[in-house]
Formats: C-alpha cells, sequence, structure tokens
C-alpha cells in the first residue's frame, strides 16, 4: 500500500496489487456532528450520491468499490489530469464545459472544480474527489460563489475557459443576463 496524499482531513493510499484508491476521511468533530446530525452526508457516502448524480448527467465518475462513512474504495481510472490535456483538445475543453454547466443548472457545487481534479481517459473527461462536491437538499448554493470559485481557479492559461462558460450562461464578466 502506497501513501499517496495527505491532507488536511484525509489520506489516499493506493493498492497496486488491486489496482485501487482508498480514500479515508478524519474530519473535524463539528463535522462529525453534522453527519450524525444529517446535516450533511458523511464524505463516503457523499461522493456515492454525487457519483450516481453525475453519472445520470452523462459525467464519467470513478468506479466505487466501497463506499462507507469515512471509507471510500475507488477503482484506478488509468487517466491522465485533465490540466495536461485541454490547452490543446477543443473536444476536452467542450467536455469540461459542459460538465459546468450541467453543475450550474442542477446547482451542484463545489470549490475544486478546477481542471486538476477531472482525469482523461480514451478522450473522455472524468470528476474526481467527489466527497467535496454539495448536491442542493433544501436550497441551491449560491451560484455567485461557485462562479467566484471557477473565477480563481481557471486563472493564466486557462483564463478564456472561464469567459467560454460565462458566455454559455449568457452572462457578463459580472455575471448578469447579457442583454
Amino acid at each position: 500500500m502506497q501513501l499517496i496524499q495527505t491532507g488536511k482531513y484525509s489520506r489516499v493510499h493506493f493498492d497496486p496489487e488491486r489496482d485501487l484508491f482508498i480514500k479515508t476521511f478524519q474530519p473535524k468533530p463539528f463535522d462529525r456532528l453534522r453527519y450524525l446530525l444529517r446535516i450533511r452526508p458523511y464524505p463516503g457516502r457523499n461522493f456515492a450520491l454525487i457519483a450516481a448524480r453525475l453519472e445520470a448527467l452523462g459525467i464519467a465518475t470513478p468506479t466505487i468499490t466501497e463506499a462507507r462513512r469515512y471509507r471510500l474504495v475507488t477503482e484506478n481510472i488509468h487517466g491522465v489530469p485533465l490540466r495536461e490535456r485541454i490547452l490543446d483538445d477543443p473536444d476536452l475543453q467542450a467536455q469540461y464545459l459542459d460538465a459546468l454547466v450541467a453543475f450550474d443548472r442542477e446547482g451542484i457545487h463545489c470549490r475544486g472544480l478546477h481542471t486538476g481534479n477531472f482525469l482523461v481517459r480514451d478522450g473522455r473527461i472524468f470528476a474526481i474527489d467527489l466527497d467535496a462536491y454539495k448536491a442542493p437538499r433544501f436550497w441551491r448554493y449560491p451560484r455567485r460563489e461557485y462562479l467566484d470559485c471557477l473565477s480563481r481557479s481557471l486563472t493564466g492559461d486557462e483564463a478564456f475557459l472561464f469567459q467560454r462558460l460565462l458566455d454559455r450562461l449568457g452572462l457578463d464578466e459580472h455575471y448578469r443576463p447579457k442583454a
């Protein structure tokens, strides 16, 4: 078992024998209380819920082999980060923007929708790190927050993607509908 990543509240291991990623979560006590009170789904369960929702929208996700409260096991996608391919591939740009438009339409919120959190395999993008996504339950997350997060993520060579997203959504640079 190889340790791949250590985050503030999670650890990711890779099991090369079974070709699986194992993510364990160690949330802070306040979040544990929110999970216990069912204010938010447990991280492993949230990943499964979001994956099902995205698959219904035609957005590929990792295959889940186990989803428990604080543990998630997924198959290896064998992909490369979208960030490495998107600048030279109009089809990948379109797929990424299609996904972002679907997230906006469905009210799915995530602060990490940058191109590093998507993988590419066989010309298709896969959304990863779904435990951080939030789907609306009682109310939608603010659109402005979603767009602000994206504007901060899509900078430099990728800034044109944010402008294309605004065009697809029919919004100007202040997120107002275009006349």
